[in-house]
């Protein structure tokens, strides 16, 4: 099975990108049409973070959003077999000067994007910046799975660890150079218990709390990772600081900033969020305080 497995990702890798979206258009209509693919964790969240659309344009951003998940699926597997080249026509950084100056600077950076666009492609930005770059990541249940990831966000080099993992890094790091540390903050915690809580997409949110810690342990520059699709396969991405360096007690919070930032990316166009994530599962229990209220 996984000798099957790699021969057919090794087919996909060496063909042309318009083959690949012939795939995604096909994986688009089995996903929607035939397995109905967690539709109610779809329109469900939908409905919630969207009560003032009319169910027509609700409508219309689920079909949107799994021909882009089918579009995001393919373009993990192309991943495999991009150059520089490739990502540099297709995956426009808009503002790396503002990285340059936080290196020369010696400033540790921490990008956080969301489950937006495609995230997964960010991991090439280890080869246009000078600081040492570790992903933290989740590991997978399937070790085959769990492997491709790996070797596909770490081919340039980029470090990737799980999030205690990536804590003991930072603490017995000994570069010269200045880290940037990547993750997607929008994960939802394992537990709803002692974490954070704000309200985002009008809905009360568990918010995962390493962001905070993480940023405490670097205490340099937190960047949004603000991702568009400019069209199918090709996206731009600008890093927007969410903190001075060195500020680390601020309000509103690390946390409440960067889920204000993700909600205003989301809200330019909701098409391309992750929405097939049962990303509200939990409840907030009674004595829960629910920042950024609205």
């Amino acid at each position: 099975m996984r000798l099957s497995l790699r021969l057919m990702i090794w087919f996909l890798t060496i063909m042309p990108f318009r083959f690949f979206y012939g795939i995604s258009s096909f994986i688009f209509f089995i996903m929607f049409y035939v397995l109905g693919y967690r539709k109610k964790v779809v329109c469900r969240n939908l409905q919630n973070a969207f009560p003032e659309k009319p169910e027509s344009e609700l409508r219309y951003i689920k079909r949107e959003f799994y021909k882009h998940l089918a579009d995001y699926l393919v373009e993990t597997v192309a991943n495999f077999h991009m150059n520089v080249s490739d990502f540099d026509a297709r995956y426009k950084l808009t503002n790396t000067e503002l990285l340059d100056k936080y290196a020369r600077e010696g400033i540790n950076v921490i990008l956080t994007p969301g489950h937006y666009g495609n995230w997964e492609w960010v991991s090439y930005l280890v080869l246009k910046i000078n600081f040492t770059c570790v992903a933290i990541y989740k590991e997978q249940s399937n070790k085959f799975v769990d492997d491709l990831i790996l070797h596909s966000r770490g081919k340039y080099g980029l470090l990737l660890y799980q999030y205690h993992e990536a804590y003991k890094y930072l603490l017995n790091a000994r570069e010269t150079a200045p880290l940037c540390l990547y993750f997607a903050a929008d994960q939802r915690p394992v537990k709803k218990t002692k974490v954070p809580w704000v309200t985002f997409l009008n809905q009360p949110t568990a918010a995962f709390r390493g962001l905070e810690n993480l940023h405490r342990k670097t205490k340099g520059v937190v960047l949004y990772v603000h991702i568009r699709k400019v069209k199918r396969g090709f996206y731009e991405v600008e890093f927007r600081p969410l903190n001075k360096p060195g500020e680390v007690d601020m309000v509103p919070d690390l946390i409440e900033r960067y889920f204000e930032a993700l909600e205003s990316n989301i809200r330019e166009d909701p098409r391309f969020y992750l929405w097939s994530h049962n990303r509200w599962k939990f409840s907030p229990p009674a004595e829960a305080t629910i920042n950024h209220e609205k």
